[in-house]
């Protein structure tokens, strides 16, 4: 298994204890030279806040304990591709490399297309590159929406597959 395959298993399971804990199934871990530094889990329903995504409260955390020079070599890992929010943020805290699970697109045909925009496009027009690599495991990651969002679209897609 890969280091990448590794952190977003890792993810995976982060997801599914944020489910456990009564949140929506996501998950965020950010590595610094290798080492894995912070995790972090969705809040949205335990906080009552729609801005408690995973990577959102790991941007939150990362940005008051690491300096930037730090977060320019991080990588943030993340069970699902990270929607316009979050990837806005991880981009002003400074973090230029996102791995991914599940691609945003995945997520959208599982739980309902509502406001789809690919990390990969947004982060195309900031003034720094970023580099994202995803989908990691998709397989899995799908596995685990179809397992929590109650929606007729619930069903396997032929344009998921594992590598």
């Amino acid at each position: 298994m890969s280091d990448e395959e590794k952190h977003i298993t890792t993810c995976y399971q982060l997801a599914e204890l944020s489910v456990k804990r009564g949140n929506h199934p996501f998950g965020a871990l950010l590595v610094i030279d290798d080492q894995e530094v912070a995790r972090a889990e969705n809040t949205v329903l335990t906080d009552r806040d729609v801005t408690r995504h995973a990577e959102l409260n790991l941007v939150g955390t990362v940005t008051r304990n690491f300096d930037p020079s730090q977060l320019q070599r991080a990588i943030l890992y993340t069970s699902t591709e990270p929607c316009a929010m979050c990837s806005g943020a991880i981009y002003w805290s400074g973090i230029r490399h996102i791995v991914y699970g599940c691609s945003a697109s995945a997520l959208g045909e599982i739980a309902g297309a509502t406001f789809i925009v690919p990390c990969r496009e947004l982060l195309a027009y900031g003034c720094e590159p970023s580099t994202i690599t995803g989908p990691i495991l998709p397989l899995k990651g799908a596995a685990i929406h179809r397992n929590f969002w109650p929606t007729a679209l619930n069903s396997p897609s032929d344009r998921i597959s594992d590598k």
